[in-house]
This record gives C-alpha cells, structure tokens and sequence, in this order.
C-alpha cells in the first residue's frame, strides 16, 4: 500500500475559513444538517428515474399521435406498422427494467452486460437531478441516492469485476483521524491510495497508475462528476463523505460504508 499527496493549489479561496474546490464556489456559508449528513434512500433516485422514464414514454406517444395523421395519408399499413412498434418497443422496456430490477435485487443478477446497465444510470443521473430539482429535492440529496444506486449495481457485478490494480481516491479535506482509520484498513494491502485536491488530479491519478477498479471518497459533487467521466470504463465503488462543517473541511465519512466497499472488493480478488 502507498500514499500520495497533492498540492492544494487547485483550490479557490472562499470568502470564509477554508479552500472550496470548484464544485462548492456557489456554497454561501449555510450549514444546513441535511445537506452536511445526508443518508438519502436509494429510493429516492428509482422514484425520480421511473418519473423521468414515464415522461420519456409519454412523450414518445404524443409524438407519435401528432405524426400519425401524416403515416396514414402516406400509408396506412405503415402508420399501423409504426404503431405497433412502438408498443412493443414501450412493453419490452417496461417489462426488461422491471424484470432487471428484480433480479438484482433478489439474485444479484443481470439480464444484460454491466456497461449497459451503468450507462442507463448515468444517463439518468441528470435528468432525474432536473426533476428533482420540480420537488424540491437538492441536488447533493439526489446525488446520495444515485451513489447508493450506482454502489449497488456495481456491487452485484462484482465477482465479474477485474480488481487487479485497485486505485483509492480520497478528498484533501478528510480530517486527519478519518484517514488514520482508513490507512489502519488497509494495513498490509497492495492498494494504491491518492489524495487529490480536485477532480483533474484524481484524473490524472487515474491516468498514471490505470487501475481497475477505484474506490472513492468525496462529496456527492464530485463523486457523480467522476462517475459520468470514467464508470463506463472502469468500476466505482463510491462513499460520499460527511460534511459537519461544511463542503472541504475536516470532512469524515461512514466506517461501515468502507468496510463494505473492502469488502465486496475482497470478494472480486478472489
């Protein structure tokens, strides 16, 4: 196991006691205890998926019924044709994320390749952050749920995973017995761990030492930004960290939630 830390330059000074990166230059201050604690249900992002989707099918079929009177006086076979294509291709989608749902759910497994099912998610991701945004659900409380939902599909992929080179991520802002705790975790292990002061250092970091698999600390902000850039080529498992004082200072992060992630990646070396 090895450690590497980064030059905080890459920081902005804020107009309070700390150094925010540039996913918190918009934070004024506000410690608002649901935003710096937030546990949000996995539900949540399958709640504001399934509403995303539904609004993608019902768009779908009020298109479908403006073009429909221009199919008929071209052709009616084929104004009936596209009709019950769309249909099916509607039924089957339905029914394939109904079904995939549950057998992740119940056997951890899958109808189809784990890039599938991880580009649907991030392509999700910020379509369900735009309606959420209509309940008044916040972007950091959705981007919890979407780590969850992401950590469980790579999760149930796991035996199929290749954790050779395993790279571990973690924020300049974590205090320091947080990462006592970590570093304790990984005693004796062959892991590479990271400290970077931004998301084009962990990029780098990724580019250098190619890995994997990653494991990744950091705020919801930037875990999802690293998510859409490389999950589709090499498996996150996620931790959104804990903010008590506030995004990038003395930040901390659930034990469990390690102790399960070292785990699942125990379970795919082996």
């Amino acid at each position: 196991m090895s450690e590497t830390r980064t030059n905080p330059a890459a920081y902005t000074e804020d107009r309070i006691d700390r150094k925010l990166g540039d996913e918190w230059i918009d934070w004024k201050g506000n410690l608002d205890p649901r935003e710096g604690e937030i546990n949000e249900s996995l539900s949540t992002f399958l709640f504001l998926a399934s509403g995303v989707l539904l609004i993608f099918i019902v768009l779908l079929f009020l298109g479908w019924f403006m073009v429909k009177p221009r199919f008929q006086q071209l052709n009616p076979q084929l104004e009936m044709f596209a009709g019950w294509l769309i249909v099916g291709f509607t039924t089957c989608f339905v029914i394939s994320a109904i079904l995939e749902g549950v057998l992740l759910r119940t056997f951890k497994k899958s109808l189809f390749p784990y890039g599938w099912i991880e580009r649907l998610v991030v392509w999700l991701l910020p379509k369900t952050i735009w309606l959420g945004k209509k309940f008044g659900i916040s972007k950091d409380r959705i981007g919890n749920s979407f780590i969850k939902m992401h950590n469980f599909v790579t999760m149930s992929f796991i035996g199929k995973l290749n954790a050779s080179r395993i790279l571990i991520l973690l924020p300049r802002c974590l205090k320091r017995d947080a990462r006592a705790r970590l570093m304790s975790r990984l005693n004796g292990s062959d892991y590479k761990v990271y400290t970077a002061a931004g998301g084009e250092e962990a990029r780098e970091a990724i580019r250098q030492y190619r890995p994997t698999t990653i494991l990744a600390i950091a705020c919801e902000r930037d875990l999802m930004g690293g998510i859409k850039d490389v999950a589709d080529k090499i498996p996150v498992i996620a931790i959104p960290n804990k903010r008590p004082e506030g995004p990038c200072k003395n930040t901390d992060f659930p034990l469990s939630e390690l102790d399960e992630a070292l785990s699942a990646l125990a379970a795919a070396r082996s």
